[in-house]
């Protein structure tokens, strides 16, 4: 494993800061510039979305799709980056606060989350860019009706 050059260990924080910003802006433009051309995203161990390779413009129309009302700050933390072969592996933790501005339910109006996501970093035309999401979910509380991400078609929960 060779050390990772400073500049490049600033500009892959960047990337993210920039990525997790998108989410809580909904800035879906922002984020497809975060993405590469084709993205493996692995968000199962929240009983969400299975393993599979697709577009960043499909991912990013995925997240525009999930229509609701929440506010949303996503915070990461612990950031550790390797220069592998396969290119630049990073981990960090992440903590995903949601609030339901327009909550006239029973119950609470939040659903949070924490746990870790792993990423696959790589350049294209000079700039580091994502090539693989993994989430893995430690805890959600919370009312999870208020999660799309967390319903199924049939009215049914997954796990969180």
């Amino acid at each position: 494993m060779q050390a990772l050059d400073p500049l490049d260990h600033i500009a892959i924080n960047d990337v993210l800061c920039r990525f997790f910003l998108a989410f809580d802006e909904r800035d879906w433009s922002g984020m497809d510039t975060c993405l590469a051309h084709e993205v493996f995203i692995d968000y199962s161990s929240s009983g969400r979305e299975q393993a599979s390779t697709m577009s960043g413009a499909e991912f990013v129309q995925r997240r525009r799709d999930a229509v609701d009302t929440l506010a949303k700050n996503h915070s990461f933390s612990n950031l550790l980056l390797s220069n592998e072969l396969e290119g630049v592996r990073g981990r960090c933790n992440y903590l995903i606060l949601r609030f339901d501005r327009d909550f006239k339910g029973e119950g609470e109006d939040f659903y949070h989350s924490c746990g870790a996501y792993e990423f696959r970093f790589g350049k294209a035309e000079g700039l580091w860019k994502i090539t693989s999401i993994t989430q893995r979910a430690l805890r959600s509380w919370g009312n999870r009706n208020l999660h799309g991400g967390t319903r199924k078609a049939d009215g049914q929960h997954t796990k969180a």
